[in-house]
């Protein structure tokens, strides 16, 4: 056996490639937690070491599934905005014959609603507006042109019958995205402040309503 090969003390074990359901069910966990690292800690902040102890799995499974730590970044971002973008198409479809009123009251509570359920959103969406990055410049083109050009037509139809004030449509779109999440982004800080619990369900509604009253005088 002189010929045998002996590995080398300390050498780091090649993660196994996974099959089917398994790698998908890993795949998936590491991007949760990376979307709560990210959105905890910033892109520079976050380490993929501790994104792979959140996630309970080897460290190399990220590379063996994202390749990069931007990658996973992408696939983090990504997780959050299928599920806006599709739960927007479908609103936008019943709505499409609502009068604007109606649709702006709407698209509020949706938005409220929404910022209750995935509070981590406008957490990593602070995080990354910090400062201007490439990453940035990806998240502008891919996730947030097409709400912006989705909702903005509302808007504007809104100035044009004079139920809400004339004023560029882009500031209305931060006020109202902004007003919607940061209650719940900022839930701690809130929960100490009133001793509420912001994700209660008849403070999400109180909030919603609040943020309609706030637009819709």
């Amino acid at each position: 056996m002189a010929n045998a090969r002996v590995k080398p003390k300390g050498s780091a074990a090649q993660p196994k490639r996974e099959p089917g359901a398994k790698s998908s069910d890993t795949r998936d966990a590491i991007v949760r937690a990376a979307l709560e690292a990210f959105s905890t800690y910033g892109f520079d902040g976050a380490s993929t070491r501790q994104i792979a102890a959140l996630a309970g799995e080897n460290q190399g499974l990220i590379t063996y599934h994202f390749s990069s730590k931007e990658n996973l970044w992408k696939a983090a971002v990504d997780s959050v905005f299928v599920d806006l973008k599709r739960e927007l198409g479908e609103r936008a479809a019943v709505l499409v014959d609502a009068d604007v009123r109606t649709r702006l009251r709407l698209w509020i509570i949706f938005l409220v609603r929404y910022a209750a359920r995935r509070p981590e959103h406008m957490r990593l969406m602070v995080q990354e507006g910090k400062a201007d990055s490439p990453r940035m410049k990806w998240l502008v083109e891919t996730h947030i042109k097409w709400p912006f050009e989705m909702v903005a037509p509302t808007i504007r139809e809104a100035i044009e019958e004079g139920i809400i004030p004339d004023a560029p449509v882009v500031h209305y779109f931060y006020s109202i995205v902004g007003a919607s999440s940061l209650f719940f982004s900022s839930a701690p800080e809130v929960h100490h402040l009133t001793g509420d619990d912001p994700f209660d369900p008849e403070t999400i509604d109180a909030h919603a309503e609040t943020v309609v009253n706030l637009v819709l005088r």
